[in-house]
């Protein structure tokens, strides 16, 4: 666990030695989480996620994420889903208009506990057709085709419960671009530190801090502090 720990820390002090330039509005995200189990093997989900920026002014992302989970034991399971996300115009250094992506993605997450302390590492493969903006004439854009890109994340994730109705959620997460299936470059990393509470068996509510290192180009990278809210029910 230490050394996990430790190598978490090493790898954003590396990635914090290669911005020239640090920048971002402070983000609000609102999610809405839902799982509905078909047996003891399988499960539908989905998450639905507003994003806003500047304290709620801008809208970021809207994003609609319906999956398929299918459970090998308790420490292994393997998930499919779809994700489509709208990214609008926000920012110092806005799209010239608001892009579509849609992609499809698989993953495995696995899951083991030590006393009170759940940890789980989860890989997620992106594959990305993201729209491509084209301009048609002043100021005005139009998406004409998509783009195909792959990506990586890793995931590292502990939960602890506090009582019984009290848990604390902290995550590690980085994502790279690629090259084919290869990794290619660093995209972003988020860090997360948040408390939930159970307001039912099925049904939680969390509150955290998610702090995001994004990779904006070559040689900038933007920093955006961001508060989650998410409400998640199991059907």
């Amino acid at each position: 666990m230490k050394r996990i720990l430790a190598g978490v820390l090493l790898l954003l002090s590396t990635i914090d030695s290669y911005g020239q330039e640090v920048h971002g509005d402070p983000n609000v995200w609102f999610f809405m989480l839902n799982h509905y189990s078909l047996n003891e093997k399988w499960r539908i989900g989905n998450e639905l996620h507003v994003r806003r920026n500047d304290w709620t002014k801008e809208q970021e992302q809207f994003l609609i994420r319906p999956y398929l989970d299918y459970k090998l034991n308790d420490n292994v399971s393997f998930t499919v889903g779809y994700t489509y996300i709208k990214n609008s115009q926000f920012g110092k250094y806005p799209l010239p208009t608001a892009v579509p992506e849609n992609n499809i993605w698989e993953q495995v997450t696995l899951t083991q506990k030590i006393g009170k302390l759940k940890i789980m590492h989860r890989y997620r493969q992106e594959h990305r057709f993201i729209g491509v903006p084209v301009k048609v004439s002043d100021d005005n854009y139009e998406i004409d085709g998509t783009h195909f890109t792959n990506r990586f994340r890793y995931r590292f994730t502990m939960f602890r419960d506090l009582t019984d109705d009290w848990f604390v959620h902290v995550f590690d997460e980085i994502w790279f671009h690629q090259d084919g299936l290869k990794p290619k470059s660093f995209d972003r990393n988020w860090l997360y530190v948040g408390a939930g509470y159970r307001v039912a068996r099925n049904a939680n509510v969390q509150l955290g801090f998610l702090h995001q290192w994004i990779r904006a180009t070559a040689d900038r990278y933007a920093e955006r502090p961001t508060v989650q809210l998410m409400f998640q029910y199991d059907f």
